[in-house]
């Protein structure tokens, strides 16, 4: 346990500003080497982005505290979470603990942020977030389908194996999943024989979120989404204002160039 009086070394910043130390084992390493994971989330700005950069720095060598931290069953949520945020600073490089910061997605304290990490981490990260769709909370579903749909581009993954997913969660339960689908079919804009499909479909969407994102998303389209065109129009004499407001955006979008 780090001591009051320990912690508040790092007030003075000297640790931030040197070298990233070379032995990162938590068993060996000085107090104030590990202060970072105290400060990543500082009320002070200031040292929450030194923090930050030190992870930055340190890369790979954060992995033995991030592990350590992870597997701890007595660690704080609060070191926890910065643990998983550490992962996010260093992307594909924390890929090893994938499977640990994965643990944490049905944990609804940290599924957000286990979400948000995992989405940095490298291609690695697609398995447990594909796994969690299947899960019975919303959340969980709603959380690992954005994340993976971050991760198509940062990884990349193929489009091919995103799609589907996005295109099968315009039929999931919960409206804020087939939200997420729908927004993040929008910004993949692959596969627009099935995406406009169910796109179009979402337009008749009992919650208004969903119609919204939908009408949005095929504007993505472009001559692909000529389809939708009728239920567009209709949509944009949708009673919610929001919804009308973007169906007639798209409309104007995919009318011809002159």
């Amino acid at each position: 346990m780090i001591s009051i009086g320990i912690v508040g070394l790092v007030g003075t910043g000297v640790w931030f500003y040197g070298a990233p130390p070379r032995d990162t084992d938590p068993a060996k390493a000085a107090p104030v080497q590990i202060a970072w994971l105290y400060q990543l989330y500082s009320h002070n700005p200031a040292e929450a982005a030194a923090a930050a950069d030190y992870v930055r720095r340190l890369g790979p060598g954060a992995l033995p505290l991030i592990h350590a931290t992870l597997q701890d069953p007595e660690a704080t949520p609060d070191r926890v979470k910065a643990a998983i945020k550490a992962c996010a600073l260093i992307g594909p490089a924390a890929a090893p603990a994938v499977d640990e910061v994965a643990e944490n997605l049905s944990e609804p304290s940290l599924t957000s942020e286990a979400a948000a990490a995992l989405s940095f981490m490298g291609p690695s990260a697609f398995p447990p977030l594909e796994r969690a769709m299947s899960n019975s909370e919303p959340a969980v579903r709603r959380e690992a389908l954005r994340s993976i749909g971050k991760l198509k581009e940062r990884a990349p993954l193929d489009g091919a194996v995103v799609v589907p997913l996005l295109v099968a969660s315009m039929d999931d339960a919960d409206a804020s999943v087939r939200a997420v689908a729908a927004t993040y079919l929008g910004i993949v804009h692959e596969a627009p024989n099935d995406a406009v499909r169910v796109l179009t479909e979402g337009l008749q969407d009992p919650d208004a979120d969903v119609r919204r994102s939908a009408a949005e998303a095929l504007a993505a389209f472009g001559p692909a989404a000529e389809p939708a065109v009728p239920a567009l129009t209709r949509a944009a004499g949708d009673a919610d204002p929001e919804v009308a407001r973007e169906a007639g955006v798209t409309l104007v979008k995919l009318q011809p160039a002159k």
